[in-house]
């Protein structure tokens, strides 16, 4: 039995997210990039240990910046699977959804960033609310996938 996909005229908006997103992944990799220079960490360290952290603050908001990053990286496969299933049925709601994703990542990694060592890495939770338009492209995707197999 073959069975096609209809790809909805709006997709291209769900494009548009993911394009963003990959803008998004670039400017993280810029803010390691920056936070590694003033810090003064050579390649091919991708962390500072913890006594270095704690004795410097530049070297504390690079391991910041690192795992702002990589957090970023974690969470882009869920972001990406979900966003295309997603645009299948509810495209406008999706983009939207990964526009939101997008711009919670970036508040995530600034807050994480500038973070004071008293804060223990707190300021990432200005961005936390990334997680509802995540959750919202899982159920969402979810329920297309639901549909699809239904008929």
């Amino acid at each position: 039995m073959t069975s096609f996909i209809t790809v909805p005229t709006d997709y291209g908006y769900v494009l548009a997210s993911v394009v963003f997103s990959t803008v998004v992944s670039t400017y993280h990799g810029f803010l390691v990039g920056r936070a590694r220079s003033a810090a003064n960490v050579p390649y091919p360290n991708a962390y500072v240990s913890h006594a270095e952290a704690v004795a410097d603050i530049k070297k504390y908001r690079f391991n910041c910046a690192q795992r702002a990053h990589h957090n970023f990286l974690e969470h882009y496969p869920t972001f990406l699977a979900t966003t295309a299933v997603a645009g299948l049925k509810y495209p406008v709601a999706t983009a939207v959804m990964g526009a939101v994703w997008s711009l919670g990542r970036v508040v995530f990694a600034k807050g994480y960033i500038g973070s004071t060592m008293e804060q223990k890495g707190s300021g990432r939770y200005k961005g936390a609310w990334y997680l509802l338009a995540e959750l919202g492209l899982l159920g969402t995707a979810a329920w297309t996938a639901w549909q699809m197999i239904m008929g």
